[in-house]
Formats: C-alpha cells, sequence, structure tokens
C-alpha cells in the first residue's frame, strides 16, 4: 500500500502541512464555517476560505476556530478541518493510501491534551500519528545537537532546551501573537479611547511594530470611539505600540531565564555559544532577536524561515526514522 507522509502543525492561528516529496502543500488559517443539519455538523468551508466567507455567514453557519491555545478546543470542528486539508492530498482513486502524520504539538500539552491531537487526526485519515514537541522539530531543522528554541507561534510560546535525547528542560506560555493583538487593542482603547478589531490590531501588528529603539513608523487605522460611539481614525506610531507589547516579551524574556537555569551545567557552554534560536510567527517582529539579546545578554538569531521551521526540521525525520524512534524513545519505528 502506498503511504503518504505529512507533517501537520497543530497551530492555533495557522496550520502547516508538508507532504515528503512535494514540500509545504498547506499554509492557511486554522478555521472552518460549519453548519448543523438535523443535528449533524456539516463542514462549509475551512482554512482561507473560511475567514474570506465570514462576513457572508447566514443563519445557520458558524465560523470556528477549532485549536486553541495549541490544543484541541472544538473536536469535531477540528476533525472536519483536518480532514478536508488531508483530503485534498489524497489521490482521486478507490485505493486510498495510508496517511502517516508527524504533529507538531505544543510540548506543554497535558497527557489528555495528546491524546485528543492523536484521536482527532486518526479520525481525519490518519492511519498513524507520531506527535513530536515544536522545539524538537526546529531543532532539527538547525541540525545542532543542544539548543535553546523559543517557539512564538499564535497562542502559546514553546520554549526549549534541547538535546538528542529530548527535551532537557522546557515550558509553554499563554503568550504568542494573539495576546500582543490583544495588547495592542488596549492601548488603543486605553489611550485613544477607540475600540478597533482583532484584525486591525494584527495589521498594526505587521506594518509598524518594531523592538528596535531607532525605528519609528506610524499609521493610520480605523475604528470606533467610545465616546463618540461612532466611527473614527487614529494616527498610531511605533513607539506607543512598542511600550504596550514590551511586557509579554519580557515575560518571555524571564521564561527563557527560568528554562535555562534548569539545564546541567555540562551542556551549558554549548548552548551559551550556540544561543537562542527563535522561530514562529512572532519571530518576524523587527528587532526581537536583538531585544532578546541585549536583555538576556545572550546571542540571539532568527532561524531561517521561521514560520516554517518546525513543519520541515520535522519532515527531515522522515529519511532517518530510527533517529525519530531513539528521540522519542519509540519502538519499531521505520
Amino acid at each position: 500500500m502506498k503511504t503518504i507522509d505529512l507533517v501537520i502543525s497543530i497551530g492555533t492561528g495557522n496550520t502547516a502541512v508538508y507532504q515528503r516529496g512535494r514540500g509545504l502543500v498547506i499554509k492557511e488559517p486554522s478555521a472552518v464555517i460549519i453548519t448543523n443539519r438535523g443535528g449533524k455538523m456539516t463542514l462549509v468551508e475551512s482554512g482561507r476560505a473560511a475567514v474570506q466567507e465570514a462576513a457572508k455567514l447566514d443563519a445557520k453557519e458558524q465560523l470556528l476556530y477549532p485549536i486553541k491555545d495549541g490544543a484541541i478546543f472544538h473536536e469535531r470542528a477540528a476533525v472536519l478541518m483536518y480532514k478536508e486539508f488531508i483530503g485534498r492530498l489524497l489521490p482521486y482513486s478507490p485505493f486510498k493510501p495510508k496517511v502517516r502524520v508527524i504533529a507538531c504539538i505544543s510540548c506543554g500539552l497535558t497527557a489528555v491534551e495528546r491524546r485528543d491531537v492523536e484521536n482527532v487526526l486518526i479520525r481525519a485519515g490518519a492511519g498513524e500519528v507520531i506527535l513530536l514537541e515544536s522545539p524538537l522539530a526546529a531543532a532539527e531543522f538547525l541540525g545542532i545537537d543542544h539548543a535553546v528554541v523559543v517557539d512564538i507561534g499564535a497562542g502559546k510560546t514553546e520554549i526549549a532546551v534541547t538535546s538528542p535525547s529530548g527535551i532537557i528542560s522546557g515550558c509553554s506560555l499563554d503568550i504568542g501573537g494573539d495576546a500582543i493583538n490583544r495588547a495592542i487593542m488596549d492601548y488603543v482603547t486605553d489611550v485613544f479611547r477607540q475600540k478597533i478589531k482583532f484584525t486591525t490590531a494584527e495589521k498594526i501588528k505587521k506594518s509598524i511594530l518594531s523592538l528596535s529603539p531607532a525605528d519609528n513608523a506610524s499609521c493610520v487605522v480605523s475604528g470606533r470611539s467610545i465616546q463618540a460611539d461612532s466611527a473614527s481614525s487614529i494616527k498610531l506610531e511605533t513607539r506607543g505600540v512598542r511600550q504596550a507589547v514590551l511586557p509579554l516579551i519580557d515575560k518571555i524574556a524571564e521564561a527563557i531565564v527560568a528554562v535555562c537555569s534548569q539545564m546541567p551545567t555540562n551542556i551549558y557552554e554549548d548552548v551559551a555559544a550556540s544561543g537562542l534560536h527563535l522561530c514562529g510567527g512572532s519571530a518576524n517582529i523587527p528587532g526581537i532577536d536583538r531585544y532578546l539579546a541585549e536583555k538576556l545578554e545572550w546571542e540571539a538569531y532568527v532561524i531561517n524561515e521561521p514560520d516554517n521551521a518546525c513543519v520541515i526540521g520535522a519532515a527531515h525525520f522522515f529519511e532517518n526514522p530510527g533517529k525519530l524512534g531513539r528521540l522519542l524513545n519509540l519502538q519499531n519505528l521505520r
């Protein structure tokens, strides 16, 4: 039987799917539009199409984001979403291939949450599911024996000291790109007395946010004045937005210190020489590497292809399953 090998990131904001032999084949929002017909949940749209059609929903349709903080939040919707994603990659044939999946997950998931991920993917069409913490996937992408990986996703930040035998120390913070967006929304409300949408905060983050003190761009955004209860526009500058999000970045820095303090002294020199390796969508914030480097007095680097480093790194294990087996202590992995 033919086998299709996939890496799927269990992402709060986006789902990335990497197919062995083809590369990155899907990178879309982790979203679905569903409807209930006769008491049965039915998929209308998934991924990018779901977000684009969100403004056109009828009374019986609902936009859902099935993943929250890196865990399965809405089980049935998650099954429908991943089933549609996987289905795009299957050949039109009565003889369906076996689908083998490496799922990149948060290192902070509980045993129950890990089982939920596995069960959802099996119900979505996977014949075999291997769970791999995202820092280990990023470390494989780097090709470094010992590394400090900081993966700043939409819902979570994963911090781990990795080794060839697994994670030495690590933690998962409820801070990510979504929390940064909410901090921007709160800043606009508190300072300008204006309400803006989450999507507007995302645009502000991508257009003018920088952690470099030398940067100071500006943009005009539209929202709703709290005082006048009417539409209004305001001008935002980088320095104000930066100050609004720095407390979150400082919490990430504190967690990095805590995780690194638990590493054995015999690997400290190797890890310190390697520095911090940043990945995930928010690693693209200008100046975040330099800010953390100066605050922690360690070198910090943004990994090449930070958005996709984890799925690409995880895909390396399809070429060396024995290494993955040893890393995760799995028997008979081939």
